[in-house]
């Protein structure tokens, strides 16, 4: 992939979206993402879609209530933050990856009707500023 240096405005894009995200707010997280993913590319562009992704899939859960909309999304989450360094841009994609695979393995079940809705409880937090 090329250059993995962000560009000076991603790292606070990318905390500004964290904040939100882990508010719970994920159509604000997935905007504030958006800006900076609109003028990056390589690996941190990769990083800002799949978190773009996983914010839209847990919007489609909590707010539109739409489980084929909140799986289709995270699994194109994980699908781009999975192979990427485990800290990259300090994001603990280590520890928040399998907390999203945990979420969707859930959603599954809610898609095929075993869960009555969708467990806010799991949902993970990004917590760059911790």
């Amino acid at each position: 992939m090329p250059d993995r240096t962000p560009l000076p405005s991603t790292p606070a894009a990318l905390r500004r979206g964290a904040a939100l995200f882990d508010e719970g707010r994920f159509w604000d997280a997935h905007e504030a993402w958006e800006e900076a993913w609109l003028e990056e590319e390589g690996e941190v562009r990769l990083l800002l879609q799949g978190l773009i992704q996983v914010a839209a899939g847990y919007h489609k859960a909590t707010v539109q209530l739409q489980p084929n909309g909140c799986v289709k999304l995270l699994c194109s989450g994980l699908d781009k933050l999975t192979p990427l360094q485990a800290g990259f841009l300090g994001v603990p994609l280590a520890r928040f990856v399998p907390e999203v695979q945990r979420t969707l393995s859930e959603a599954r079940r809610w898609q095929s009707g075993e869960l009555p809705s969708f467990p806010r409880d799991l949902l993970p937090r990004l917590a760059l500023g911790a």
